[in-house]
């Protein structure tokens, strides 16, 4: 009688395997139930074995979707970057199975691995360590580019509300405010409006002046080139009204 396969096995490995199985998993899957997740966030295994954390399958993020695969033939197909040929399980055919993802023409499909998975092996996938390393990347230049954005801002903010300018403080305090408002549309706006408001408060004030000067004390070719000279500064003023509420004034020195 030949002997059991079991008996051929160190029972010191025996034991871990017999411990590994009954031992439950202390990572839930996203889709676990409340009572599991609560026991991983405690610290404790989960409760079912089919609220384990699963191997996770993802397609490339260029994944080809149906319309570029369909009405090409399966030849084609099978020419795709290996990246593209994943397996998809199929749980409406009989019998159920895996297939290739990109495998298939019309009434044609290809069970996984394909040929194309097959030749190419490794490059079917991204090894896990290689994706959490350039997640990392990505989220280490996310940071980098936000610390630019924000220093640019405050630059900026530095460069525009100048301090000899009487409303600097409001401005600044405003540009502030529209920092800390990310879903705003324009940060600028207020700032902007408040310029522009200065500026048509001044052309009011200069139109005021017009006649200040009495009759009796100055000719009259006088009186009327000081009067163009206020609506021309008035004009002026409000052209930086206008200028200030679009953003398109000019600095001048």
């Amino acid at each position: 009688m030949a002997p059991s396969i079991s008996s051929d096995l160190d029972p010191f490995w025996v034991e871990q395997r017999e411990q590994f199985l009954s031992a439950k998993s202390v990572a839930a899957d996203p889709s676990a139930c409340g009572t599991c997740r609560g026991n991983v966030a405690a610290g404790e295994p989960v409760e079912h074995d089919e609220c384990a954390q699963r191997a996770t399958l993802l397609h490339a993020p260029d994944h080809p979707h149906y319309e570029i695969l369909a009405g090409f033939s399966l030849e084609e197909n099978a020419k795709l970057p290996a990246r593209f040929h994943v397996p998809v399980f199929d749980d409406c055919g009989k019998p159920n199975s895996w297939l290739c993802a990109v495998c298939w023409e019309e009434g044609t499909v290809t069970g996984w691995p394909c040929e194309t998975a097959t030749k190419y092996g490794t490059q079917v996938f991204s090894p896990q360590h290689e994706a959490e390393t350039v997640q990392k990347k990505q989220a280490a230049r996310i940071a980098e580019l936000e610390n630019a954005l924000a220093a640019t801002g405050r630059s900026l903010s530095s460069f525009i509300f100048d301090a000899d300018d009487p409303g600097a403080d409001a401005l600044g305090a405003q540009w502030l405010y529209q920092q800390a408002m990310p879903q705003a549309d324009d940060p600028f706006a207020q700032p902007r409006a408040f310029r522009s408001s200065v500026f048509s408060e001044a052309a009011k004030a200069v139109e005021g002046m017009d006649g200040r000067p009495s009759d009796g004390e100055y000719s009259r070719e006088y009186l009327t080139g000081y009067s163009h000279a206020l609506e021309d500064a008035a004009e002026a003023l409000e052209k930086l009204a206008d200028q200030a509420a679009e953003g398109s004034e000019v600095a001048v020195r």
